[in-house]
């Protein structure tokens, strides 16, 4: 009886383990995110705030009811050197793509196809 007590112990605590190891979900492998370097903030940093003194004159639409236009929030691409706008006048809202091109030696940039997609 203490023979056949024992097995059944020892089956349970068996299939309890191989329980435990199947439930155990796997884990994804983790995404590592882009590196920021501190040239990478720099010209992120320069592009934005290129276009927070710049968009009334990049924004092709005109803001209404005396309004003037500024930038709510952006999204840069450093990979792709292009980014996402969103602007208003405190009465409309508009969002804007563009591409853009940096120097860093001369910390110089200009945006191109600035184009309005809202």
């Amino acid at each position: 009886m203490k023979k056949i007590l024992g097995v059944v112990i020892i089956l349970g605590v068996v299939v309890w383990a191989f329980y435990l190891v199947d439930k155990q979900e796997a884990v994804a492998p983790s995404t590592v995110p882009p590196v920021m370097t501190s040239a990478n903030l720099i010209e992120k940093t320069n592009v934005e705030k290129y276009l927070r003194e710049n968009i009334k004159t990049l924004a092709p639409n005109s803001p209404v009811l005396g309004g003037s236009w500024y930038v709510v929030s952006d999204t840069i691409d450093l990979a792709t050197k292009s980014g996402t706008v969103i602007y208003e006048d405190g009465h409309i809202q508009s969002t804007a793509k563009f591409n853009y091109s940096y120097d860093s030696t001369m910390d110089a940039f200009s945006i191109s196809d600035f184009i309005v997609t809202e």
